[in-house]
């Protein structure tokens, strides 16, 4: 077989899908011509969609010893050594492949990726290799997705949605396109409108592509942070009803229960009757009613909304033995819906056929991390100082436990993405910092854990006590009355009174 035809037979099967054939075709073609760059780039190819990176390597280093101005070969060095963590070497590589084709968009768009990845980033560099990219092909739909995908990394929601619009408008069913449109709606498009336009753009994407796994599992990732929802509002309610007892007086407390008691049931039911419109049809009872997992972790979280609301009953009380039991209702409802959130969390990073990117789980967890700690701790901090000014001091002590009980709650969670995504760390030292963090984090939460219980045992909580125990009395009883005859005589002592001389002694 000639070698063109070869590549060109090898090149179709990979793209149908039958890697091992083209390698196999590719491999007899090597046989004929060993020194052939074209077979050898080729089969550098395919090394590297296969993750392959140390043949990647190999196979491009042969086939720049036969033609060393391959601009291609110098590509395929560069992404692998990249992956394989050799920067230095990626950008030596990515710098010459630009220089050898200029004006290619392909090669300037993987530049553009070198720089925005890896130790050493360069932002301006990458924005000037797209520009140029962009506008040496202006009408091609995939370069305006790689440089969506460039402005990402960047951080650039404008850039972001600029190249999406004007790759959609040159090819509306663009399946990459249509995928990070769906991302952007849903993670900037607003809380509610743009996770229904995101689901929108999913189903229509999977109606026309529907084994695309990367639609699949943003359509998942979408499902499973709905239902995480209800947990978190279970913490949210218990954290900020802990807030407001401090300093609230009773009467705002009673309202306030009441309106928060009411907005938690409204948020599951609108949850369950929004993904039923916004899902395919079948999709909420498939991932739902089907899996005992999932149907324990919502048993547990609304038994845990209900132990709050009890909880918080019982804080708004005047007797101070309530507002104590109180208390700690509120923090075991927190550990109750930390126990559904972990189950679903699990079920969502559960290994399948819409097998997810421990990335994305690590992401969510590390985020909520994040905010709680610039948000939510530095509050708490705050309420501990002034403590002893609140209506209630002891309360804190609640509040402290819900927030620690929460923030080690999702640090265990990214620290099972870390062991989900193990191999992604190519160095030894780098899972062990990221273990050492989780572990120092979570150290310190499960310590606010501890001393806020110690604080709802010991604090002072002002009130009335439930039973009033009467004063012991530091007055004597009176000795009985005993009659005078049952008293026994005393003798008669002899007497000491000296008589008169009589007359005759005188």
């Amino acid at each position: 077989m000639p070698v063109q035809v070869a590549i060109e037979r090898a090149r179709i099967a990979q793209q149908i899908g039958r890697i091992e054939e083209a390698r196999r075709i590719l491999g007899t073609a090597l046989l004929d011509a060993p020194d052939d760059p074209r077979v050898l780039i080729a089969l550098a190819d395919i090394a590297y969609d296969l993750d392959e990176y140390d043949d990647t390597v190999r196979f491009a280093g042969q086939a720049l010893l036969a033609h060393p101005d391959s601009a291609r070969a110098h590509e395929l060095v560069a992404l692998a050594a990249a992956m394989r963590d050799e920067w230095d070497r990626a950008l030596e590589h990515g710098a010459t492949a630009v220089r050898l084709r200029p004006h290619h968009a392909g090669t300037l768009l993987m530049l553009a990726w070198l720089h925005t990845n890896g130790p050493r980033k360069d932002p301006d560099r990458a924005r000037a290799a797209v520009v140029e990219a962009v506008a040496l092909a202006p009408n091609d739909a995939d370069v305006h997705s790689s440089a969506a995908e460039t402005y990402q990394r960047l951080i650039d929601t404008d850039g972001v949605r600029r190249h999406i619009a004007a790759g959609l408008a040159i090819d509306p069913l663009h399946v990459d396109l249509l995928r990070m449109q769906a991302r952007a709606e849903f993670e900037v498009g607003g809380i509610e409108g743009g996770r229904k336009a995101a689901i929108a753009t999913l189903r229509g994407l999977l109606a026309n592509s529907p084994t695309d796994t990367k639609a699949r599992r943003l359509l998942a990732e979408m499902y499973w942070r709905a239902l995480m929802r209800l947990a978190a509002w279970v913490w949210a309610f218990a954290g900020c009803y802990a807030a407001v007892a401090m300093w609230a007086p009773q009467l705002v407390l009673r309202v306030l229960s009441s309106i928060i008691f009411w907005t938690l049931l409204l948020a599951w039911v609108g949850v369950f009757r929004k993904l039923r419109k916004q899902l395919p049809p079948g999709y909420l009872r498939a991932r739902t009613a089907r899996r005992p997992r999932v149907l324990l972790a919502l048993a547990a979280v609304a038994v845990s909304g209900l132990i709050v609301v009890v909880g918080a009953a019982a804080m708004r009380s005047e007797f101070a033995g309530l507002v104590r039991l109180g208390c700690w209702l509120l923090v075991l409802g927190a550990l109750g819906a930390a126990f559904g959130h972990m189950l679903l969390f699990t079920a969502w990073l559960r290994r399948g056929p819409d097998d997810p990117d421990p990335d994305d789980g690590f992401d969510f967890a590390g985020f909520q991390v994040v905010v709680l700690g610039v948000c939510v701790v530095p509050l708490v901090v705050v309420a501990g100082f002034v403590r002893g000014w609140a209506r209630q001091p002891a309360v804190f002590g609640a509040l402290l436990a819900v927030v620690g009980v929460v923030v080690a709650t999702l640090l265990v969670e990214a620290g099972i993405t870390v062991w989900l995504d193990r191999r992604a760390f190519r160095r030894i030292w780098g899972i062990a910092v990221a273990a050492l963090c989780i572990l120092v984090l979570l150290a310190g939460s499960g310590a606010a854990v501890w001393w806020g219980g110690g604080e709802i045992v010991e604090g002072e909580v002002r009130g009335r006590e439930l039973v009033d125990v009467p004063a012991p009395t530091t007055s004597r009883r009176p000795l009985p009355t005993i009659p005078s005859r049952l008293l026994p005589t005393p003798p008669k002592r002899p007497s000491t009174t000296v008589a008169p001389p009589s007359t005759t002694d005188r």
